[in-house]
């Protein structure tokens, strides 16, 4: 949107200093990416910004509210931005490209991912869901206009309305789970990698093959032996980490109770505390397993693919398959200063090398001739948003089986959304 009088700071006087209440909302916003929401303490953020403690209340109420604040912003910001896109792009095409740079600015404040809206309570709660709703449901009819006008080729709006989202919300994580400094110039690489990948896929043929012949539940599957005690026990270990693992990702790590997780597979808080030490532990049991599975599917799709294309393509699939059905592992989400230091340092260094491995199969594609020229280094990395951002937006009921699913979001990441030429 074009600057307006009334958005200019007046000439020869200095830009107005941001309010009180504006500085809190954007130390929380760090702070709850960062350290997720249970774990903020208000009573920090409130020094860090220059207010007492009594002042502090007089901007919120509590805990809770000061993380409703800063969602609700987030929601408000992401309505301003598709708004302004509609506004001021011509093509489908442009609006996505100009909702993806205001999204992810980097001069503006940080904006909260919303990953445990399930840590408010209700009425709240129902109206940051609401508020994500409509946005949601404006971003699919804009996907949709292209259609309509022949310029996005037919898809799923919904899923590939949620692939964007979840690469937008990756890309304000990725920094701290990755280890590399949010720059101005790594930001930009982010913005433009994601609108290019959204646009016009991994893909060198935009007739190329996308679907996937890797049937995770059978690719981890394992055999049991009944009257294998131990084996036994670390079922029952394998089943609570897995139950966690799913209502974590659904609901944050947050918004899920020791109690609800045990519930989910019948067993009592009790019989959790005989396996974990407390949640903190079970947090990291839940990661342990994840870079177990995502180090799974990386092998096999280097293993299995025989082009640069293939394998990011069966890499995706089985991710998106893994979070869509019962495996779902964690997701790196919000909260990650809330682990130990020798886990976070591990998880790290897990991520990285993930990274390298998915960076050096594009490479590999471009150089074969089966990818298109792109920012290898950074396409893998913003690809993972989409399935890591599944589990926040797809409902149990789906109509969409796991493999269906998969081979949805593997045409159009690999395609692209633009009509190309063969």
């Amino acid at each position: 949107m074009p600057e307006t009088k009334a958005a200019r700071p007046a000439r020869g006087r200095p830009a107005r200093k941001p309010a009180r209440r504006d500085l809190l909302l954007d130390e929380a916003a760090r702070r709850i990416n960062a350290q997720g929401a249970g774990a903020i303490v208000i009573n920090d953020i409130a020094e860090q910004v220059g207010l007492s403690r009594n002042a502090l209340y007089y901007y919120v109420a509590d805990r809770a509210d000061l993380v409703f604040r800063c969602y609700l912003r987030a929601c408000e910001a992401m309505t301003d931005d598709l708004v302004a896109a509609h506004e001021q792009g011509g093509d489908p095409s442009t609006r996505i490209r100009l909702f993806v740079e205001a999204s992810l600015a980097f001069d503006r404040p940080e904006q909260t991912v919303l990953s445990d809206i399930d840590f408010l309570p209700e009425p709240q709660r129902g109206v940051i869901r609401a508020h994500n709703a409509r946005n949601v449901e404006a971003l699919k009819d804009l996907i949709g206009e292209g259609v309509r006008a022949a310029a996005f080729r037919p898809c799923d709006v919904e899923v590939a309305a949620q692939a964007l989202i979840g690469m937008i919300a990756w890309a304000r994580l990725a920094a701290g789970w990755l280890d590399y400094r949010d720059s101005r110039a790594a930001r930009r690489r982010m913005i433009v990698t994601i609108v290019d990948l959204f646009l016009h896929g991994f893909s060198a043929d935009p007739n190329a093959a996308t679907d996937g012949a890797i049937d995770v539940e059978v690719l981890t599957a394992r055999p049991f032996n009944a009257f294998d005690r131990r084996q036994t026990n670390e079922i029952k270990i394998t089943q609570l980490i897995a139950a966690a693992s799913r209502l974590f990702n659904r609901r944050g790590i947050d918004g899920a109770s020791l109690d609800e997780i045990g519930a989910s597979v019948g067993a009592t808080k009790g019989a959790v505390y005989h396996y974990f030490d407390d949640k903190s532990d079970l947090v990291v049991r839940c990661y342990r397993r994840a870079f177990e599975l995502y180090d799974l599917f990386m092998d096999t799709a280097v293993a299995s693919g025989r082009t640069g294309f293939e394998r990011a393509m069966l890499s995706l699939h089985l991710n998106v398959q893994a979070q869509a059905g019962p495996l779902s592992p964690l997701m790196l989400q919000p909260g990650r200063l809330s682990l130990p230091a020798d886990e976070m340092a591990r998880i790290t260094a897990a991520s990285k090398r993930l990274r390298m491995t998915s960076t050096r199969s594009l490479r590999h594609g471009v150089t074969d001739g089966s990818c298109r020229a792109m920012d290898s280094a950074v396409a893998g990395e913003v690809a993972a948003g989409i399935f890591l951002w599944l589990p926040k937006w797809l409902p149990e009921d789906y109509a969409l089986s796991p493999m269906r699913l998969a081979d949805e979001i593997n045409r159009l990441i690999g395609l692209g959304l633009e009509v190309r030429a063969a």
